[in-house]
């Protein structure tokens, strides 16, 4: 897989931790695949930093703002990359049919992001059974990648699994 698609891929964690009610600083989150977030306040936003085997191999930066939540740059063990613009993740408020999308600059070429809220459906995990909106997500770059996502999204917790293709990521245990 090239590397802009393996790093798309991480998107699902990092709406992993977002909803209508942002979650609360300082949470911690444990997936099946491994991996460990951690979402800190920062002076711009928050930081939400991906940990395997307690290291850490990634961290989104992002802005809260009144129309939604923004992604402004990933910070990667090469360096920090800026998303221009800043790409927005979710809107303020998610409700059935919801859609949105954007576009920015992502390491030379134009990336892209498209999602919409298909369902409320019930969903059980390790941590738990919750009634989640299915959220249908496209990433799409410039040099034909492609990568699709089906999100099971709590407000107020986040995601708490994703589809990809056949593989299924789930929350282990709650903050």
């Amino acid at each position: 897989m090239p590397l802009d698609l393996r790093l798309w891929a991480f998107l699902p964690f990092l709406l992993l931790a977002l909803g209508q009610v942002f979650p609360q600083a300082g949470a911690r989150y444990a997936y099946s695949d491994g991996t460990l977030q951690e979402l800190r306040p920062t002076e711009e936003g928050f930081r939400l930093r991906y940990l395997r085997q307690g290291k850490v191999f990634r961290e989104d930066r992002l802005k809260k703002t009144p129309e939604g939540l923004y992604l402004l740059g990933v910070g990667l063990p090469e360096g920090y990359f800026a998303f221009e613009p800043p790409l927005l993740l979710y809107p303020e408020r998610l409700d059935l049919g919801t859609a949105w999308g954007g576009s920015a600059r992502f390491r030379g070429q134009r990336v892209a992001l498209s999602a919409r809220v298909e369902g409320l459906e019930g969903v059980r995990v390790k941590a738990g059974a919750f009634n989640a909106f299915r959220v249908r997500v496209a990433y799409t770059t410039e040099k034909g990648g492609t990568d699709l996502k089906e999100l099971f999204l709590v407000p107020g917790l986040g995601v708490v699994a994703y589809r990809a293709g056949e593989t299924w990521v789930e929350l282990l245990r709650l903050p």
